[in-house]
């Protein structure tokens, strides 16, 4: 089956339908990163884009279907495994507003959003399970 079917499909499994990058997305359960989650899809697999997808579908992140979020969302979960496996990881997770975080990344750094929301949402997770990643990166 071709990636784009599966990206279809699995983001059909979270209420999401994909437009065309020219048009506007409208409403919570639209997104243009199609091509970022083929992306993700070609080197992770279906079982990690399904993880992304769960994660910024949580109560208080659902409708954040932009690319740089399912970067930064990759990337938390390629290199902290061991806090997606954590006890009441998914409480934190929906603890921190995707949409202000990327805000405040476009803000500090306009030629790299992705990667600056990547390091805050890394940040900011670490803080609020009471991790000592600031004083290690330091």
């Amino acid at each position: 089956m071709a990636s784009g079917a599966v990206v279809d499909r699995i983001a059909a499994e979270f209420g999401v339908h994909f437009v065309a990058h020219t048009r506007r997305a409208e409403g919570r359960h639209q997104s243009k990163a199609r091509r970022t989650c083929q992306t993700l899809l070609k080197k992770h697999g279906p079982e990690h884009l399904r993880l992304v997808f769960g994660l910024i579908n949580t109560a208080e992140n659902r409708g954040n279907w932009s690319a740089p979020c399912f970067t930064a969302v990759s990337w938390l979960v390629l290199n902290k495994p061991d806090w997606v496996d954590r006890q009441g990881f998914l409480d934190h997770f929906d603890r921190i507003d995707l949409q202000a975080l990327l805000a405040v990344a476009k803000q500090l750094n306009p030629a790299a959003p992705t990667v600056t929301m990547s390091v805050l949402l890394s940040y900011e997770l670490d803080r609020q399970m009471g991790g000592g990643l600031r004083e290690q990166a330091a």
